[in-house]
């Protein structure tokens, strides 16, 4: 199975020669002579490895650059001064020193590119812009039924891209694709939604119709995948390698991370956490099936329990009003509803051995009446007391974040080492107004 990895190593102790076997590409006494896609290879896992630093840390000097990469000083130089050009990288301030120049500190320069990132729901979408370091330019909501209607998402998409970037003002030039996150079994290589209960939709290319539409790159993904991706790239899970991020609202989704990579199975299916069935023959279940843990634990069966209890339908702000007054039937059902999800979740953590639980989604807002009760039975039902020692945040929720998880997407696929493809995505290669200057011109083929 194909793992796309989030980053480089938290703390790289590779040098710049080890991503590279030449041993084959030897010219008489031994000198190394790779062809020009490994010394192109060599040059992105050079610059890739850099900007990591570089964004990790958040200032750095070259220094320490030079240290961390194991590359030598005029290497570390040559690389960041193209990156200065480009404006992807810029000087902010001195550090303090010890003798002689301080050094000059460099930081990602987080208006140097802006992403689009979309969430789709079954009665419109939420659109972002954002920059470097996935913070909010702009953030709009659109409703339109799209329920059985992938074209009506298409055209909206489209039209919520365009708005959204004029209202943030940003060049052109410095935007560098669109991430969408939507509920359901995605075909990531290719964008496409085999299936999604929600929208109900069946084999639905988002991707491809929507780059000839935008003249930009699109990234699509499972929303819940979406989440975890975000978290690794700007929040919780920053040095985690394994961990689990779980939704609850809506729906109740989970998105897996192991060895900082996103498993996603052999299908596009994994981490569809709310569609074990827990019950037989139980409630049913959007999907269409009967029991699923969704069925059971999600925003519509709290709402049908608490409905059977006052005799009225309950509506989500109704729902969250009785829980905020303390209403005696409303606890009762979200503390069972709690205690039921934490089982299971605690079940995948005795599977899965994670180092973080991340929870997170419209659920949170219920507060400790819901979450307290998870957390109790992960801490107290998991295998050998994996659960004592598992690290558990709750987000602070906001509509956003699933747009913004999205959006991380294409934060990810800018900053991922794109190989030697004359048409890699990756920021640095970029065609950019202000720069024609091009990696190969500046000569870092060997990062020497």
């Amino acid at each position: 199975m194909t793992r796309n990895h989030f980053s480089a190593s938290d703390e790289p102790k590779r040098s710049s020669t080890e991503a590279l076997d030449t041993k084959n590409e030897r010219e008489v006494g031994g000198r190394p002579n790779p062809p020009r896609a490994s010394r192109s290879l060599q040059r992105d896992i050079n610059v890739s490895l850099l900007i990591e630093l570089v964004r990790q840390a958040g200032s750095i000097s070259r220094a320490e650059l030079a240290r961390q990469s194991q590359l030598s000083a005029p290497a570390v130089s040559g690389i960041v001064d193209h990156l200065l050009k480009r404006g992807i990288v810029v000087e902010t301030t001195t550090a303090p020193s010890s003798g002689g120049r301080p050094p000059v500190l460099l930081s990602l320069d987080p208006k140097a590119g802006y992403v689009v990132g979309i969430k789709l729901r079954g009665d419109g979408l939420t659109t972002v812009v954002c920059d470097l370091d996935a913070g909010i330019i702009v953030s709009l909501e659109h409703y339109v039924p799209l329920v059985g209607d992938p074209q009506a998402a298409i055209e909206a998409i489209e039209e919520e891209t365009r708005r959204a970037l004029r209202e943030a003002a940003v060049p052109p030039s410095k935007v560098l694709g669109v991430g969408i996150g939507l509920a359901g079994i995605i075909e990531t290589g290719s964008g496409v939604c085999r299936f999604s209960h929600l929208l109900q939709w069946r084999d639905v290319d988002l991707a491809e119709p929507l780059r000839r539409r935008m003249g930009l790159p699109v990234w699509v993904d499972n929303d819940v995948n979406t989440l975890a991706v975000a978290e690794k790239w700007a929040g919780d899970a920053g040095t985690a390698q394994d961990f689990l991020t779980l939704s609850v609202g809506r729906g109740i989704g989970l998105g897996i991370v192991i060895d900082r990579s996103l498993y996603r199975g052999a299908h596009g299916a994994g981490g569809e956490f709310g569609h074990m069935v827990v019950e037989p023959g139980g409630p049913k279940c959007g999907c269409g099936r009967f029991g699923c843990l969704e069925a059971m634990v999600g925003e519509g069966a709290l709402r049908r329990r608490v409905a059977e209890r006052k005799g009225h339908d309950v509506s989500r702000d109704e729902l969250q009003i009785l829980v905020d007054l303390g209403d005696s039937a409303a606890l009762e059902v979200v503390d069972s509803a709690g205690r039921k999800l934490g089982l299971a979740v605690a079940n995948v953590v005795t599977l899965f051995d994670p180092e973080l639980l991340i929870i997170c989604g419209e659920g949170t807002s219920l507060g400790s009446a819901f979450i307290d009760p998870i957390v109790s039975a992960v801490r107290e039902q998991t295998f050998a007391d994996l659960g004592r020692g598992l690290e558990i945040k709750v987000q602070n929720w906001g509509d956003e974040a699933w747009a913004v998880g999205a959006a991380t997407l294409v934060l990810r696929e800018s900053f991922n080492l794109p190989g030697a493809d004359d048409r890699s995505l990756a920021i640095w290669r970029r065609s950019h107004s202000s720069s024609s200057t091009t990696l190969s011109e500046v000569g870092l083929a060997n990062g020497r």
